[in-house]
Order: structure tokens, then C-alpha cells, then sequence
């Protein structure tokens, strides 16, 4: 097929005439009459590896018609390592293959298509047919890829439509070349009407690229886009409408969220009616209390209004039991706990006692939202009969409810005047009680730098781990280290703690980055 001139034998690395490989060559060529088709996919890519296109063209064309997908993936290969971008033949049956039912042998027949450099209007054409109709998202990345490399084929529409690809592979590429198109007239235009008017995806990832002026002059689209049938569109219209504190964009976003189905765009609604603290909404938003994956968002939606409606949902939503007859948003302990935690943030009336009463909740979530709003309520440092309540409640709490222990330390650390009765616990027998007491004392009282030095070795490995952090709070104020008693040579403690193997790596790091500490300082 087609003349390809006197070969002087070199023809890319291959010797097709002496040797060994004339030997190959004819052994090729047996084996194209082979009844496996693995045999014949195996000879036609062993002549693309020796062959000559001049010689060896036509059997390997022929190889390319085999009833067998094997076959003509392997004469794929072969025609792009044989033939060239000129006239030899080989691109208008590599093109052909691009068009074949079988996706391995399109690939094969894409990369040849690029390893011959072809071009033209039937290359372009059969690689955008695998860009925008084939089911096998890598021959789309090649058809995108093969388009790509040939300038001025790709247009901005093309673009456009791969934003809605779900693969980033597709879509990735494509959001690019339109970004860096995008100062230019036929892209911004494409973009700017599937912002206002595209589907799915491609309408989302369109809306992101553009600049909020732009986005601002859409308003009519978007305020349509809260009814658009795909939740990711109505999720992206509310995050660009969330920058619009207009009383009408408010009305709409109010609207929305009552009919709202989609979980991940009512949690957006929540959020945004929340922080513009839209007291219409607590109607809209109670409805959203019982709902996974919304009930706590629903619930930091009522601490923002916090309007006494909306405090006196919060108090149901923490009072109420499991069961059907709980009502919307109550009896999920999740709920429960976000609720809890919410009446200490916001220091309603009367919420130490409900709080307190929480901490003998059956369930560990709702007993760790309490103890997380009397923590909140701490730190107002008000009402100083109630605060004893609740230190005295906190205290009793750190050594009968291990699961939440951790809880009941931070929210120790906002009662400092539980300090006195916390130091009578450090010889408790509970590791993770001694721990939290260390984690809790004082780095100024003498008292208590000597307590951190003499648990260095505790056999609790958290108890160590705390009194060092109380070391190196002492050195973080004080910029030396603290007298020791005589026998201690506490530089070397911290030296070996951190080189031990036999310590906890989060030991070690803390040693290690006490001594730098005090390197810095010039100590060591």
C-alpha cells in the first residue's frame, strides 16, 4: 500500500531485512492465519514493533477488519507505529478505528491518531465524537486531549458542556481553558448564559467562575434558580444569593426553604437565614430539627435569631425523649446535645438548671452537650451561686463518667476555683482522672509546677504526657525551666523522654519540642 520509496534499512531502530528480525517478521506473519485471536493480536503488533509500512501495510489493514476486538486493537497499535502523517494510508484506518464498537480498540486507535501527529477534518470530527458521545470516560479524556492539541477546534461550547461532567478528569480541563478564555468575548458569553440558563452542573460550575459583578446583574436568573429541579443548582443560587441582604432576596430564601427538600441545600437556607437572623424563618427551621444532617444546623440556625421563640424551641428540643410522640427535632440525641450546647452559648434564663439536669441522660451525646453548655456558661463568670452548681456538678462529673471525661476537663478549665478540689483527685486511681487534673493546674502556683514534676514518672503514660505539657507551660511564661528537687535532673528527663522508644510518639514530639523551646531561650 502506497510507495514508500528505497528504505535504506534504518526505519526508526528497525532492521526488517537481516537477522533476527527478518526471522521475527516471517514468524508474524504465520501467525496472523493463527485460530487464537490473542496469536494474531500478538503477530500484528510484533510487525508494528519490526515492520515496514511499505512491506507489511496491507496485512496489517486487514488485521484491522478481524471480526476479533483483540485483533484490531493490536493493528491499532501497529498502524500508529508504522505509518506516518503523510500519505501512507495508515490515518484514514485509524480514524476508522476510532469510530469501532469495541472502547479498547478506540483508545488504541486514539493514540495512534496523536503518535501519527494527523490532522484534519476527519481526525477532528472522530475526536470529538469520542469527547462528547462515547461511554468511556478515558476516551472522552482522549478526545479532549486530541482536540486540545489541535488549535482553533475545541470551541467554547464544547467547553461549556464538559462542566457538567461529573468526572474532574473532564470537567477539570475543560473549567481551564474556559478561565483562561474567559477575558475574551465568545468565552465570558458562553459562560455568562449557562450561569443564567444552563442545567446541572454545568450551570453550578459556571455560576463559581464568574465575578460578582457579573453575578449581581443575574439576580432575576438566580431568584428563578431557587426552583430549579437540581438540587446542586439551588445549592450554588444560594450561596451566590447568601451575598444579597436585600428584604425581597430574604423573602425569596424564605420561600425556598419551605418547600426545600434536598438535605445539603436546606442546611445552606439554614445557615444564610440564620446569620441574617430572619425571625420569620423559626417556623421553617423547627421543621428541619428532626431531619439527618440538618438538626444541628437547624438548631445554630435558632442560637442566631435567638429571638425567645426560638430560645423556648431550643428548651423542647433538649427536654423532649425519644419516641414517636416526640415531634419535629425531638428525641434525636444529636439534636439534643447541639440543643444543649446552644442554651449555654446563649445564656438563657433558667439554662443551668435544665443543663445540669442533663448530665444523667442515658446518652453519652446529650450528657457531652450539656457538660459542653455549662463549659459556655463558665465563661461568663456571672451568678455566683449558680457557677457553684455547676463547678460542684463538673467535679463530681470528671470521675463517674469516663466516656466523656474529656468534655468535663475543658469545661473545668472555664471554674478555676475548682482548682483546690481538683488537686485532692491527683492521686486518683483512674489514669485519665489524674491526667485531666494535670491538664487543669496552675503553671503560676508553686504547688502545682511541683506536682507536674513529680508525675514525670507516672506510670500512666498520659499522666507523663500532661505533666510535661504543664512543664512546658511553665516554660512558655517563665522561659527557663522550674527548680527541681535535689536527685532530678530534669533537663535529662526531657532529654530521654525525647529519644525513648518506649513513650508515646505524642511524648516524644512534645519532649523534642520543649527542648527547641528551650534552646531558643539559651538554656540548653
Amino acid at each position: 500500500m502506497g510507495g514508500g520509496g528505497e528504505n535504506d534499512g534504518n526505519n526508526g531502530g528497525k532492521d526488517g531485512g537481516t537477522g533476527g528480525a527478518a526471522h521475527q517478521i516471517a514468524f508474524f506473519l504465520r501467525e496472523l492465519s493463527a485460530a487464537e485471536p490473542g496469536r494474531r493480536a500478538a503477530a500484528v503488533k510484533g510487525l508494528g514493533r519490526l515492520g515496514r509500512w511499505d512491506e507489511h501495510g496491507d496485512v496489517v489493514v486487514r488485521a484491522a477488519r478481524d471480526a476479533e476486538a483483540e485483533v484490531r486493537a493490536g493493528a491499532a497499535d501497529a498502524l500508529g507505529r508504522l505509518g506516518d502523517a503523510g500519505d501512507s494510508g495508515a490515518g484514514a484506518v485509524v480514524v476508522e478505528l476510532m469510530g469501532d464498537a469495541d472502547p479498547q480498540v478506540r483508545r488504541r486507535a486514539s493514540l495512534a491518531a496523536e503518535r501519527l501527529a494527523l490532522t484534519g477534518p476527519a481526525v477532528t470530527e472522530a475526536f470529538r465524537r469520542l469527547l462528547l458521545d462515547d461511554s468511556d470516560w478515558h476516551l472522552r479524556l482522549n478526545g479532549l486531549l486530541g482536540l486540545s492539541s489541535r488549535e482553533d477546534t475545541v470551541d467554547m461550547a464544547v467547553y461549556v458542556r464538559l462542566l457538567g461532567e461529573r468526572t474532574p478528569y473532564l470537567w477539570g480541563p475543560a473549567r481551564r481553558a474556559l478561565l483562561a478564555s474567559l477575558p475574551r468575548k465568545p468565552a465570558l458569553d458562553e459562560v455568562l448564559r449557562t450561569a443564567e440558563h444552563g442545567h446541572g452542573l454545568a450551570r453550578v460550575r459556571a455560576l463559581e467562575m464568574l465575578p460578582a459583578e457579573d453575578i449581581r446583574r443575574m439576580r432575576d436568573s438566580l431568584l428563578a434558580g431557587l426552583r430549579d429541579e437540581s438540587p446542586d443548582v439551588r445549592s450554588a443560587v444560594v450561596r451566590q444569593l447568601s451575598k444579597d441582604r436585600r428584604p425581597s432576596t430574604a423573602d425569596a430564601l424564605l420561600s425556598a426553604l419551605e418547600a426545600e427538600t434536598d438535605t445539603d441545600t436546606a442546611a445552606l437556607l439554614l445557615r444564610t437565614l440564620g446569620q441574617w437572623k430572619e425571625t420569620r424563618a423559626v417556623p421553617a427551621v423547627v421543621r428541619w430539627l428532626d431531619r439527618p444532617g440538618t438538626g444541628s444546623i437547624a438548631v445554630q440556625a435558632l442560637v442566631d435569631i435567638g429571638t425567645p421563640t426560638a430560645v423556648e424551641w431550643l428548651r423542647a428540643t433538649v427536654a423532649a425523649t425519644p419516641g414517636p410522640e416526640a415531634g419535629p427535632g425531638l428525641g434525636r440525641p444529636e439534636v439534643r446535645a447541639a440543643a444543649a450546647t446552644a442554651l449555654g452559648e446563649l445564656a438563657a434564663t433558667g439554662s443551668t438548671l435544665t443543663l445540669l439536669a442533663l448530665l444523667h441522660d442515658p446518652d453519652e451525646r446529650v450528657r457531652a452537650g450539656a457538660v459542653d453548655g455549662l463549659r459556655l456558661l463558665g465563661r461568663r463568670r456571672l451568678r455566683r451561686r449558680r457557677r457553684g452548681a455547676r463547678a460542684e456538678a463538673l467535679l463530681g462529673l470528671l470521675t463517674t463518667d469516663e466516656p466523656i471525661i474529656g468534655h468535663t476537663r475543658d469545661a473545668l478549665s472555664e471554674y478555676p476555683e475548682t482548682r483546690p478540689a481538683l488537686r485532692r483527685l491527683i492521686d486518683h486511681p483512674s489514669d485519665e482522672v489524674r491526667a485531666a487534673v494535670l491538664s487543669l493546674l496552675d503553671e503560676d502556683d508553686d504547688g502545682d509546677v511541683a506536682l507536674f514534676l513529680s508525675h514525670l514518672d507516672d506510670p500512666s503514660e498520659p499522666v507523663r504526657h500532661q505533666a510535661l505539657v504543664g512543664i512546658g507551660r511553665y516554660v512558655y511564661w517563665y522561659e527557663e525551666l522550674p527548680d527541681a528537687p535535689d536527685g532530678l535532673d530534669l533537663l535529662g528527663v526531657i532529654t530521654a523522654l525525647s529519644r525513648s522508644p518506649a513513650v508515646s510518639p505524642r511524648t516524644r514530639y512534645e519532649a523534642g519540642r520543649l527542648l527547641d523551646e528551650l534552646k531558643g531561650y539559651g538554656v540548653v
